[in-house]
């Protein structure tokens, strides 16, 4: 493509996408058809602030900071550093990226919010860099989308958006340009069948209102930012609409999470139609300048979108010089989202250098994922070690625990000749009696020796997590929990479920309790009612906006607390489950608000 058409169409879609935001923003979360015909809220100075630029702004840092090679580590790091945001799955990847996890490990971890809206909205950067180029904007949507959604259809949500844009740049078929980037997910995945129904509708004659009842019943989930059900209706506007005003106004129409939805319609169109195709009815209030959100810290984003379009044509340029078939995300990679990748020598490609992976537990072993070690409940690091370089490897590894655990293992000894592949697994214990740390976090180090002619040439340490888990005494039976999800593990004959802990608190302040699950909850601290619900709520425990009846805020004091949690399900039912968190409350001394403390924990009463 000419490279004025290129800066044309990549400034049309940051604008598409500043349009859409501002249009969808106030009504995000309406399930109900609407029938707007202009902004509902305009700001004077533009576009209104939205996690879907401002996510693509840290991602346009990262690369620039760490290149044209930038993989879900290097995002991750981009995240601790600059994203405060609590919600949904942003606050749990957060939360577990904090603690020193790494992806994709860390968008798996305790979170439940792995098929929503927020990777999905992140894809315009990964085409306008890889324009043309769908199957490089694919891995990158990859890298970006495990970082908090991993295992989810937050994933192949991403990857889809970013290969149709990609392929954008060079077709304006819609079915085809569908079609192409369905080829990137799996078939079985809920995006790819709802897009497919979606497509099949259009093309079968059924109106709109009808395909978004269709949608609704074979693919919706009560939380509205569930992203089968909004992918397809982003499509809605690309396929129904007439013009880039009916395209927009068909798509925040059908509801849901209308500012995602309506953003990704409007890049899309100006991927398509350039700057020419969007009318200066809807442009002129939004303007070129490019507004961040408070809770986004901590570097220089563009000022207006052509500082964006330029600094994204700056990388397209680099990328181009790259070889792409390098560029891979592999079956294996989609098979399993418990794993966490390291590669020696650092900052090698992963073909060229002896990768490590490392999972909790072994598969099979009913603690596979669950990073924790208690005394009695050791912890095993498997781990897998490839040799992709060109010679051999001979070396040894080992743990290097904190205080408080102990290496139950001698050092193992392994020698790889180019292309060798072996497993083997390490053991940690915890020390019975010794302190837990205040963040329940043990930073672990796997030391790798390598030998040359039988002598140490070189130490390596790739760090790792452990976690001292949370204790419940749960209807009398002490239970483990690495996170926040608190499940029963035997039925009750009466319905009863009763969960007991001390909560440890380092000192004084506010503080929001959640105890959120779908059945009766009751739930006392010192013996004091804190929450109690009497109907089922909506299995909902964002930071931010769990149901009402599931959270208390307040001042918890330091010191030790009894906690008990009363569950009342129908007799015969399966054992319940809730996720109990304790969080930054609303107004906190700097942006970004709800977050994870991470220094309480829970212990189970004797």
């Amino acid at each position: 493509m000419e490279r004025k058409a290129l800066y044309d169409r990549i400034y049309a879609c940051w604008l598409g996408k500043n349009i859409g935001g501002t249009l969808g923003t106030p009504v995000e979360g309406c399930k109900e058809v609407m029938h707007l015909d202009w902004y509902p809220r305009l700001d004077p100075h533009g576009a209104l602030p939205n996690d879907d630029l401002d996510l693509q702004l840290v991602n346009l840092h990262a690369m620039e900071q760490e290149g044209v090679r930038l993989g879900a580590e290097g995002i991750a790091a981009e995240w601790t550093e600059h994203v405060y945001f609590p919600w949904d799955e942003y606050g749990y990847s957060g939360t577990a990226m904090r603690m020193g996890f790494k992806p994709p490990f860390s968008g798996m971890f305790d979170n439940t919010f792995t098929d929503c809206m927020g990777s999905p909205i992140r894809s315009e950067i990964w085409a306008a860099i890889c324009a043309g180029k769908p199957r490089l904007a694919a891995y990158f949507a990859w890298q970006d989308a495990v970082v908090d959604h991993a295992g989810g259809e937050g994933v192949f949500g991403e990857i889809f958006n970013a290969a149709l844009e990609a392929a954008a740049y060079e077709s304006d078929d819609i079915p085809a340009l569908i079609r192409e980037a369905l080829t990137y997910i799996p078939e079985n995945s809920r995006v790819y069948r709802s897009v497919s129904h979606m497509l099949a509708l259009y093309e079968d004659g059924v109106p709109l209102p009808e395909a978004r009842e269709i949608i609704l019943r074979e693919h919706g989930r009560n939380n509205f930012t569930d992203a089968p059900q909004n992918i397809a209706f982003e499509l809605a506007g690309l396929l129904w609409g007439e013009n880039f005003e009916d395209a927009i106004l068909k798509v925040v129409n059908l509801g849901y999470d209308t500012d995602c939805t309506v953003a990704t319609c409007g890049a899309i169109l100006g991927i398509l139609r350039g700057t020419a195709g969007i009318p200066e009815k809807w442009s002129a209030p939004i303007g070129d300048a490019i507004q961040v959100s408070a809770a986004i810290r901590g570097f220089t984003a563009p000022a207006d979108l052509n500082e964006l379009t330029r600094r994204c044509l700056a990388l397209y340029d680099k990328l181009a010089l790259e070889d792409e078939t390098r560029y891979t995300v592999t079956p294996e990679d989609n098979a399993d989202f418990a794993v966490q990748h390291y590669v020696l020598p650092a900052h090698s490609r992963r073909d060229e250098g002896v990768t490590f992976t490392l999972r909790y537990g072994a598969k099979g072993d009913g603690r596979y994922g669950d990073p924790s070690v208690a005394p009695g409940a050791p912890a095993s690091i498997c781990l897998t070690v490839r040799n992709n370089t060109a010679w051999r490897w001979d070396m040894e590894l080992s743990l290097r625990v904190p205080d408080g655990l102990r290496a139950a293992d001698k050092p193992v000894r392994l020698a790889l000749e180019p292309g060798a592949e072996a497993e083997t697994v390490l053991h940690a214990e915890a020390i019975p009696g010794a302190p837990v740390p205040g963040s329940r976090c043990y930073p672990m180090g796997l030391i790798v020796r390598r030998f040359n002619c039988g002598d140490i040439w070189s130490e390596y340490r790739l760090p790792f997590i452990l976690l001292a888990p949370n204790r419940w005494r749960l209807n009398g039976r002490e239970v483990l929990c690495p996170g926040t999800q608190v499940r029963f593990p035997e039925a009750s004959a009466d319905g009863v479920y009763v969960a007991e802990a001390t909560l440890t608190a380092p000192y004084d302040r506010p503080t929001r309790l959640i105890c959120n699950t779908v059945h009766p909850v009751l739930v006392t601290l010192d013996g004091e009612t804190v929450i109690r619900s009497e109907t089922a709520q909506v299995f909902l425990p964002a930071y931010h906006r769990a149901p009402v009846a599931n959270l208390h805020d307040g001042v918890l004091t330091g010191g030790t607390h009894t906690v008990r949690v009363e569950i009342r399900t129908e007799p015969g039912d399966e054992p319940p489950m809730f996720v109990i968190s304790l969080n930054a409350p609303a107004e906190v001394t700097e942006p970004g608000n709800f977050y994870a403390y991470l220094d309480d924990h829970f212990a189970a009463e004797k």
